[in-house]
């Protein structure tokens, strides 16, 4: 799951950029020229970031679960199985390991002589002999989890991660941890509070991406105030955020 910490970092790294070159871009510019939507640009990128973040974790550490690499979160509350066991995949999409279970014999029997040779089966054999192969090609078999990949990213794909509960809603296929209550221990502030500045954050997005950050109370054209300290103070929220919840997962 390193890998999502990974590329958000990149992503936030280039957020970081934009922001940058906003400051000089100003600096340089006549007070006639309104460069505040490349704060704007930087702010809902972060949260891009954040959303991307969460979706990249979740499906990997999803993957590490049914290849058995990472422990699979207990049941919660009044269900028997949890949220992991829980998750619905199409059976078109198991179709093959439904027909490899079905004829096994003939395909451990295809896979031996591909990694052995013809040759390898036409002598005579032990147990002992044959279970290492065994294991090797079922393992291998049991890691090559393409189809469960895109079933995954194509559920998760329609769902956006970036209000506080919908993250935890989504971490609960990994991890049976009170998510909100290990970030406070992380960032030593109230959990409360940490998932109130999180949507506050997450609903100044939506003004940019979904209403163009226009402030309907005073004439056309007009938008909500935005400078560099808010947006640096977002970003900055948004990286320790992400940094915590890795940590505690």
């Amino acid at each position: 799951m390193q890998s999502a910490l990974d590329q958000f970092r990149i992503s936030i790294s280039r957020v970081r950029d934009l922001i940058a070159l906003h400051n000089s871009v100003k600096a340089q510019a006549t007070g006639a020229l309104d460069v505040s939507d490349m704060l704007r640009a930087a702010l809902v990128l972060s949260v891009s970031a954040l959303d991307y973040y969460v979706h990249e974790v979740v499906t990997l550490g999803m993957l590490e679960i049914h290849r058995g690499h990472r422990s699979e979160p207990k049941s919660s509350g009044n269900t028997t199985q949890s949220a992991f066991s829980r998750f619905s995949v199409s059976l078109g999409s198991a179709r093959q390991d439904r027909l490899t279970a079905i004829d096994i014999a003939s395909w451990l029997e295809a896979e031996i002589q591909q990694t052995q040779g013809y040759e390898f089966l036409d002598q005579p054999q032990t147990v002992s002999n044959l279970i290492p192969t065994i294991s090797s090609s079922i393992l291998t078999k049991l890691n090559n989890t393409s189809w469960l990949e895109n079933e995954i990213r194509e559920r998760l794909g329609y769902q956006s991660f970036q209000q506080a509960d919908k993250i935890a809603e989504a971490i609960r296929y990994i991890s049976d941890k009170k998510l909100w209550d290990e970030v406070e221990k992380q960032i030593n502030k109230p959990a409360k509070g940490i998932k109130q500045q999180l949507n506050s954050i997450v609903d100044r997005r939506n003004k940019i991406a979904h209403e163009a950050d226009i402030d309907p109370t005073f004439n056309i054209g007009s938008r909500w105030n935005i400078d560099k300290v808010l947006v640096g103070d977002a970003v900055d929220f948004i990286e320790i955020l992400v940094e915590s919840i890795h940590q505690a997962l």
